[in-house]
């Protein structure tokens, strides 16, 4: 009866895959709330798909995001607070965020515009992840919020122009390593506007490349959301706080088992262990011990097609399920994007492969190329 009821739960996860993704949709600057294309980089027709190579150049600013440019670089006074604001589909009252499955942290990251995202020019500015006291992960703070996250930007960098990278990691399929099995694996969804920091000081922060930052099987891109855990380890540096120092600060790095080859050096690189990657048991997962489980949502299954432009390589992802409850999610009616000329694989999970778990209830209740210019 618990297997039956595990895997009618995992049918039910995977009914609400096809509405899970999300994208930066907006900013609010000093007051000011601008669009797509103003400060944020205009996206091509794949805007809410997720990227799961951590080795990846789409890692940078998503798909098609390093070869875009925004019509504006939009001024932001150091020190100030600007609030960032993700959709799944669009701003209507209705939209979903991001689907209630996709547990996990937000993290966001400031470079030198002029860098385009190219070398260890990577700051970490901001990161909300796991809150046991609550059982709240930032997902799920944006979706009551209607998408929204107030980030305040360091009052002591340099004045100057500057990418903006906003960062969400989906949890859901973290239970494998994406390098073992790209069907499953992290997913982030990435995107980056552009900005002119007023005022400031002198900091100029360590910096570190995206991609080269994670690996696919550090501490908080492999985890599993199903097991009992009371903490979530952030990955990537230390958020850099202002009056920590400049770039020769070497304080700033949170953990340097999460960061791969970030920084350049004259120096013969070490050769790496040749230490298998473990694979993941194909053993069927143990029955529930009737503990609560992830809540997930009640669409309609439906299969969909990632869609793409010229400029980006997007595969095609199935999100196989994990695991749900019986209790209610918010749903969304919105269709699936398709683009004939993008090259698929197929990346569907057998149910088979669907873990279950005794896990501790994960559940909330939530009501080409001029030069930019500057908005004023």
């Amino acid at each position: 009866m618990k297997a039956a009821f595990a895997f009618g739960s995992a049918l039910a996860l995977f009914a609400g895959m096809a509405n899970a993704h999300t994208y930066l949709s907006k900013m609010t600057i000093g007051g000011k709330l601008l669009n797509e294309g103003q400060c944020i980089r205009p996206y091509p027709v794949n805007r809410n798909y997720p990227v799961k190579d951590v080795q990846s150049t789409d890692l940078t600013c998503g798909f098609g995001g390093v070869s875009s440019t925004a019509s504006e670089t939009c001024p932001a006074e150091a020190g100030s607070t600007i609030t960032v604001e993700w959709h799944h589909d669009n701003d209507s009252a209705s939209d979903d965020i991001i689907d209630v499955s996709h547990l996990g942290p937000c993290l966001v990251y400031m470079a030198p515009l002029e860098s385009n995202g190219k070398g260890p020019v990577f700051f970490k500015i901001f990161e909300d992840g796991y809150d046991a006291a609550t059982n709240t992960w930032c997902v799920n703070k944006i979706r009551a919020n209607g998408g929204k996250l107030d980030v305040q930007l360091p009052s002591d960098i340099k004045a100057g122009d500057y990418l903006l990278r906003t960062e969400i990691l989906a949890l859901h399929e973290s239970d494998t390593d994406y390098a073992v099995n790209p069907a499953r694996g992290t997913q982030f969804y990435v995107n980056c506007a552009q900005i002119t920091v007023t005022g400031g000081g002198s900091a100029e922060p360590k910096g570190y490349a995206i991609p080269g930052i994670y690996k696919s099987d550090a501490p908080g891109i492999l985890f599993d959301l199903y097991s009992s855990y009371t903490s979530y380890p952030i990955p990537g540096p230390a958020v850099y706080v202002s009056g920590s120092g400049s770039k020769d600060n070497e304080g700033s790095v949170e953990d340097e088992s999460t960061i791969d080859s970030v920084e350049s050096s004259d120096a013969p690189a070490e050769e790496s262990s040749d230490v298998p990657v473990e694979e993941s048991s194909d053993a069927p997962a143990e029955e529930s011990s009737g503990a609560p489980v992830a809540e997930s949502s009640d669409n309609v299954a439906s299969d969909y097609t990632e869609s793409s432009t010229e400029e980006s390589n997007a595969p095609e992802y199935s999100d196989s399920p994990a695991e749900t409850s019986a209790e209610e999610s918010p749903s969304s009616d919105a269709a699936q994007d398709s683009v004939t000329e993008l090259p698929t694989e197929d990346t569907a999970t057998d149910a088979s492969e669907v873990p279950t778990s005794s896990a501790p209830l994960v559940t909330y209740t939530t009501t080409t190329t001029a030069a930019p210019g500057k908005c004023h």
